[in-house]
């Protein structure tokens, strides 16, 4: 017994220092973002759905928005791990890992990819290979809630809420695309943005909020819901994988316009600002579908 207690801490420090050594520029909006998006799903719940989360997790949606990134490391990966990826489509700190040793940690990405006409693929493995697709495991996790919710594990059921809550705000955020083969490096260059060098990621991840707009979420989520219901059947229009393959559409200007070394406008926050609240605002649209048609 003592040895099986000392393995679990051991594991646990070693996933909890792996978690701590992973960019946070990897964090799609932003606790503000994802709170945004939790709360426009949660003001279109059907009741049926309303009371499914509120007797799951015991809290609105936007206290769970952000759980995936504090748990990264632990709930999921972003880097490639599963151990059938081929070495050229690992990055070099993952190439260190003992692949033979399981560390019983999800590889789903917090990202999707699209080929060339902007179409979603279905799945996380291509051609033998791992591919971002948050899209994919949106699916998995609404089809394992729909079936067994009721016996699932509470921790388990939770965290597949929180993951389709963080997933569907990911798959909105401009640099969370790969375009295969065109541009796969989701925004990953280094832009100077009022005299500071940061990466485009990051630009989209937390920049693009310091502008005029309010701080908290509920005042940011007023002003994106500006759909009428036509405008909301239109948005939700489709599945979760047409949704990705319309934003990598929308989004792919903003990911082939600029290069590494580029300046962006001091003004540049506040020219996306209507592209950031759409984008907002369809994630949380789609997110009420999702969740509507889950625990219906």
């Amino acid at each position: 017994m003592i040895m099986n207690t000392l393995k679990k801490a051991l594991t646990a420090i070693a996933l909890l220092t792996f978690s701590c050594l992973l960019s946070p520029e990897a964090q799609g909006w932003g606790n503000l973002g994802h709170a945004t998006v939790a709360k426009i799903a949660q003001d279109h719940l059907s009741p049926k759905a309303r009371k499914a989360i509120k007797k799951y997790i015991g809290v609105p949606l936007p206290a769970i928005a952000s759980d995936a990134d504090v748990f990264r490391g632990m709930w999921t990966m972003d880097l490639g791990f599963i151990p059938t990826n081929p070495d050229d489509a690992r990055v070099a700190f993952v190439k260190t890992f003992d692949f033979s040793t399981p560390l019983n940690i999800s590889p789903w990405s917090h990202s999707i990819t699209v080929d060339e006409n902007f179409k979603c693929f279905p799945t996380d493995n291509l051609d033998g290979a791992y591919i971002n697709n948050d899209a994919y495991y949106v699916t998995l996790l609404s089809k394992k809630l729909r079936e067994e919710a009721e016996t699932m594990d509470p921790y388990e059921r939770y965290k597949a809420i929180a993951l389709i809550v963080h997933f569907l705000g990911d798959m909105h955020c401009p640099m969370h695309v790969v375009y295969l083969p065109a541009n796969t490096v989701k925004g990953h260059i280094d832009v100077l943005y009022k005299g500071k060098k940061i990466s485009l990621h990051s630009f989209w991840d937390n920049s693009v909020f310091e502008t005029n707009l309010p701080k908290s979420f509920g005042d940011l989520a007023y002003l994106a819901d500006n759909a009428d219901k036509k405008g909301i059947k239109e948005i939700t229009e489709g599945d979760v994988y047409d949704w990705a393959g319309r934003t990598a559409e929308k989004c792919w200007p903003l990911n082939n316009t600029w290069h590494d070394g580029d300046t962006l406008p001091s003004t540049y926050a506040t020219e996306m600002r209507t592209t950031l609240l759409e984008q907002l605002r369809d994630a949380g649209y789609r997110l009420a579908k999702v969740l509507n048609e889950t625990f219906k």
